[in-house]
């Protein structure tokens, strides 16, 4: 045990440290900006002093004795007056005094040994107390008498030392740090002094407790005001450190919460007159700590830890100063504290499973609501109770139970249903739950956004949440089944969001009337989601995107571009993401099915809502719906290719004849975004012909590699176009629209390997029939010989449009292709072909050869050197 408070003061005094240190370093900023302004004043000097330079008058120039025109007696020259010097420049002030070098011993001495002393003092009172107590010296009323003795002291000690201070020691050592660390250690051991006679000793009534604990925690206020941070760095630590050093028998938790309390208020109060702000922010993720490691020990007083989180978050917000909002470290101080409070609350919620940690979570509204109300700069916190009270609400543990009604059954089957009551019991606290949140969010909503100054927050609390709460309570009590009593609902919400929208619209506030129009659609949503299904459910979802776009634009709402940006993230999800979507019964039609509802249509949803929003703002919405319009489609071809090769199944092998189809639309639809890329020059169609190209070319690739004379699968005249030929034709369109040597050589090099294979492939098909494995069938004399006879022609063929074009690429080609005419000729042809057929192999391998060479000396000029 000992090891272990040994390892926790350490590390408290590692942060104390830290923290000191930081302070320290604030300190230092005042003299930074006075050094750099007289560095600036020093820097100015002589350029002030050639501007006075430059305005004094010049003296006349003496006439030369050799001039014959001056005349031997001139008249007095008629002089002006001198004009006036500008003020002089103030005398620069005098250079700053070279700090003196650190002096280490001064350093272990004067300002780490005292903070170390002051963590020793804070632990020989928790230690002399424990002694105490386990050689039972004294009874409980004398050690909490001891340990405020030995505060008082310390106390005292340190006000003498401040009233007498020391002298200035080397090194930049500005204060004495000794009345600091006295003082620390003085406000720690008397807060464990508070706290034991209270609550933990229970030496006093309950009343007398806390006001104990309020005096040690008013002492700590004051001596840290006095003394600096490093006092309220070390009694923050020691405040919040003492309950866990010390352990009893029976633990009070409503006792240590109302002393964490009341350290909470001090501590909050501190940082109200001083801005430490680090202290607030240490003092919430305390207290959170303290309501986490409540609600794993348990007990019957949990409910102590939950109303801790609303308590600790109204002194947060109550004695923030005003003037604090006026700076972003102010500002967190706002935000960040609440947030770990309602997070720690939340995980209580989800420790303990009682209702008290949610009552919590729910006086966090009323708060929030007053305090945004209070302060017009705080009127997002509500958003933040919003979010904490329907967490606890999708948190809630609902018991196992049954609908009330009756079924009537005919021999073992459903007849017909008996409604019963509205509800089960169970579940009704959760339904009064929901209705209390979303009304007391809408009402507030609906009174602030005509009085505060920005609106448009109040109202998404009037859009958001009721809806919000609809999908929380949806999704535990319905478990997103079809329901048309919920899609009842659904539709109430709308109605009434409808309504909002109509007086918003008559008060003249578009702004506010698209907020509720956006609240109206998402409701017609859930009410879609309550009555459909499968991808009917998806369908409807997508295509409120160009709603929420036209409204965005008529009501001049960006705030919807977001809201725009998660429904498509939902449909993205659901379409790409989901691989149930592939149980889905489309329908045994080939195209006519249901993929055009699944995929087609949102597709087109998602281009029309781009092309909507993009009118007004080129944002990340744009290109997520741009992106999702492509990826929807391309998922559309390839799952009516599935459908139509599978028999409206999706758990079939992948045959060669379906491969050859998906690559042919894939190369098509990776050539027709890069054409619209270089018309618009849309960043997203760019990153579509990238993405959509390289599958392409890998599966193209693999399919020359793989092909059905090696596997023997069953082809046809259409399958093998789609997959060599065709595919090798868009890849040479393409060429022409890119500027890249590399990807140009790479799609060349893919179009001739992919119309060799064809050529090959379609004369062992010509001979075979469908199915053309070359270890399956020999090959006959003149299947050898028109192999040999279409190479040689396509190897001419290349030659002659290299020629044409003046590709020396393409040439060298047509000399491979050639090259390996003559390999099989003179290898193959010359063991395998008889008679007639092997003249005609090596009659037209001469000729072509011959003839060839003379085209290419007379057509083909030589490169220059």
């Amino acid at each position: 045990m000992e090891v272990i408070v040994f390892l926790c003061l350490m590390v408290a005094g590692g942060w104390v440290l830290g923290v000191v240190g930081f302070v320290r370093a604030t300190s230092l900023r005042p003299e930074v900006r006075l050094l750099r302004k007289r560095i600036e004043e020093l820097s100015s000097a002589p350029a002030a002093e050639n501007t006075i330079a430059s305005l004094r008058p010049e003296a006349p120039e003496a006439p030369s004795l050799r001039s014959p025109s001056l005349p031997e007696h001139r008249p007095d020259a008629v002089t002006s007056p001198p004009r006036p010097l500008p003020p002089r420049l103030r005398p620069p002030p005098p250079p700053i005094p070279a700090r003196p070098p650190l002096d280490l011993e001064t350093l272990l001495t004067a300002r780490w040994g005292i903070w170390l002393g002051s963590a020793a003092l804070l632990l020989a009172g928790v230690f002399l107390i424990r002694y105490a107590v386990e050689e039972a010296l004294l009874g409980p009323g004398a050690r909490c008498v001891v340990a405020m003795v030995l505060g008082l002291t310390l106390l005292g000690g340190a006000e003498w030392l401040s009233r007498h201070p020391a002298p200035p020691l080397p090194g930049g050592f500005r204060a004495d740090q000794a009345p600091a660390g006295l003082a620390a250690g003085g406000t720690a051991i008397l807060f464990g002094a508070a706290y034991g006679a209270g609550p933990f000793y229970e030496l006093l009534p309950p009343m007398l407790s806390f006001v104990a604990m309020a005096a040690a925690a008013f002492l700590g206020l004051a001596a840290s005001l006095r003394y600096g941070q490093l006092t309220a760095a070390t009694g923050i630590a020691g405040a919040f450190a003492t309950p866990a050093l010390v352990a009893t028998d029976n633990p009070s938790l409503a006792g240590l919460f109302a002393y964490l309390a009341v350290v909470s208020a001090a501590a909050v109060g501190v940082v109200r007159y001083t801005a430490w702000t680090w202290l607030g922010w240490v003092t919430a993720a305390a207290g959170a700590l303290w309501v986490v490691l409540a609600g794993i020990q348990g007990g019957s007083e949990i409910w102590a830890a939950a109303a801790f989180v609303p308590i600790a978050a109204a002194l947060n917000l109550l004695l923030l100063p005003p003037a604090a909002l006026d700076h972003p470290i102010g500002r967190r101080l706002a935000w960040l504290p609440f947030v770990v409070l309602a997070t720690a609350g939340l995980t209580l919620e989800i420790i303990v499973r009682g209702p008290e940690p949610r009552m919590a979570l729910f006086a966090l509204s009323p708060l929030t609501i007053w305090h945004g109300w209070r302060e017009p700069r705080m009127d997002r916190l509500p958003w933040i109770a919003a979010l904490a009270g329907l967490l606890a609400l999708l948190f809630w543990a609902l018991p196992y139970w049954h609908p009330t009604g009756e079924a009537l059954t005919v021999e073992g089957r459903v007849e017909a249903f008996f409604p019963g009551a509205w509800a089960p019991k169970v579940i009704q606290p959760l339904i009064f739950s929901t209705l209390a949140l979303a009304a007391l969010h809408a009402l507030a909503g609906l009174w602030m956004e005509r009085r505060a100054p920005r609106p448009l927050v109040w109202s998404g609390l009037v859009a958001g949440v009721p809806v919000l709460s609809f999908v929380v309570a949806y999704a535990q009590i319905a478990r997103f089944q079809t329901s048309f009593a919920w899609a009842g609902v659904a539709l109430a919400l709308a109605a009434g969001l409808t309504g909002t929208t109509a007086l918003a619209m008559r008060e003249g506030s578009r702004p506010r009337a698209g907020a509720h129009a956006a609240g109206a659609v998402a409701a017609l949503a859930l009410g879609c989601a309550a009555l459909l299904e499968n991808h009917w459910l998806t369908l409807a979802v997508s295509l409120f995107l160009p709603a929420l776009a036209w409204i965005e634009a008529a009501a001049d709402l960006r705030p919807l571009r977001a809201v725009a940006l998660a429904v498509a993230g939902v449909v993205l999800t659901r379409l790409l993401l989901n691989w149930y979507v592939l149980d889905y019964a489309f329908g045994p039609l080939p195209l006519a099915n249901g993929l055009i509802a699944a995929y087609a249509a949102p597709a087109a949803a998602f281009a029309v809502a781009s092309r909507m929003f993009r009118r007004r703002g080129d944002d990340l919405t744009v290109a997520v719906l741009e992106a999702g319009a492509a990826s929807l489609l391309a998922m559309f071809v390839a799952l009516e290719i599935r459908h139509g090769f599978g028999g409206a199944a999706f758990d079939g092998d992948l045959s060669f004849n379906e491969t050859a189809v998906h690559l042919l639309t894939l190369s098509v639809q990776a050539a027709a975004w890069l054409w619209l890329w270089r018309r618009t020059s849309r960043p997203m169609l760019a990153w579509a012909w990238r993405i959509g190209g390289v599958v392409t070319l890998i599966l193209g690739f693999g399919l020359l590699l793989i092909n059905p004379g090696l596997t023997n699968d069953r082809v046809n005249d259409g399958t093998l176009l789609a997959g060599y030929l065709a595919p090798a034709a868009v890849a040479l369109v393409a060429r022409r629209w890119l500027d890249r040597r590399r990807i140009r050589a790479t799609l060349g090099a893919y179009a001739l390997l992919a119309g060799f294979v064809w050529i090959t492939l379609r004369i062992r098909m010509g001979f075979h029939g469908e199915r053309i494995g070359l270890f399956d069938h020999d090959a006959e004399d003149a299947e050898l010989w028109a192999w040999s006879g279409a190479w040689l022609l396509y190897g001419i063929g290349l030659m002659a449009w290299g020629i044409r074009a003046a590709d020396r690429t393409c040439r060298l080609a047509a000399l491979a292709v050639i090259g390996l005419v003559c390999a099989k000729v003179f290898l193959i042809d010359m063991s395998d072909l008889a008679g007639l057929w092997r003249v005609l192999s090596f009659l037209g391998l001469g000729v072509a050869l011959i003839g060839l060479g003379a085209v290419h000396r007379r057509f083909v000029k030589p490169p220059t050197g």
